[in-house]
């Protein structure tokens, strides 16, 4: 095995715990962090970011100035592509994005040999092909429909494309992998998000809030949520 140190990125706190459940809390720079070893002898660090494309920068940054021999994104996405449920995971040969200074990330053969060891599954259990990083969630099935129309897109993320941006730039082989929280049919209540903080953290008390104002709302969040554990249960088989 080529790989002996992995850096990860990974938005929140929950997604971090889950593929890296033996890591030791501890900081770096402004974040949050994860460090251990894996079964396999590998030691990784996660940094929890945060959500979305500027955080995720920031904390790539500090990741590859440790030197890993693999940069990594991991996480939970939204499934676009038909098929696709809570819990499968997707692994990017390819990452697209809408927003602006963000060029595509495509897979050289580096990248490639590193994924095919760190995830040997690809192509098999783990579908892999093009992702796409957008600045807003993708809320409603109508606008994954388009988006996977548009874009060929399988699934879709707010970190990745900047993880990877960062990693090219610094010319360390990156791979990114997710865990489908929300299928194509699926629909994602607005109100839900408000239970998430910029550290990537949850917070029960602003859902809580929203169910007084729409009690409808707690319809819509027991199956998101019991999706939303499944997709954790997918990122516990990452880095096996």
């Amino acid at each position: 095995m080529t790989i002996k140190t992995i850096g990860i990125v990974a938005a929140m706190e929950q997604e971090a715990q889950a593929a890296c459940p033996s890591g030791e809390r501890g900081t770096l720079g402004e974040f949050e962090s994860l460090s251990g070893t894996l079964e396999s002898g590998i030691k990784f660090t996660c940094i929890i970011s945060g959500i979305g494309i500027e955080r995720a920068g920031r904390a790539a940054k500090i990741l590859c100035a440790e030197k890993p021999d693999l940069l990594m994104s991991i996480g939970v996405s939204g499934g676009l592509a038909p098929g696709l449920s809570a819990g499968n995971l997707v692994a990017a040969t390819t990452i697209h994005s809408d927003i602006s200074d963000f060029k595509p990330w495509h897979e050289n053969d580096e990248d490639a040999l590193m994924r095919s060891e760190i995830i040997p599954l690809c192509g098999k259990d783990i579908q892999c092909g093009r992702l796409i990083t957008t600045e807003k969630p993708v809320l409603t099935p109508q606008d994954k429909v388009l988006m996977h129309d548009r874009t060929g897109a399988i699934a879709v993320d707010m970190e990745s494309i900047a993880v990877a941006q960062t990693a090219a730039t610094e010319k360390i082989p990156f791979a990114c992998v997710r865990a489908v929280s929300d299928g194509p049919e699926k629909s994602i209540p607005a109100e839900s998000l408000a239970g998430i903080d910029k550290n990537g953290k949850t917070h029960l008390k602003p859902v809580l809030q929203a169910i007084l104002k729409r009690p409808s709302l707690i319809l819509e969040l027991i199956p998101m949520g019991m999706d939303y554990s499944k997709a954790l249960k997918g990122l516990k088989k990452i880095l096996k």
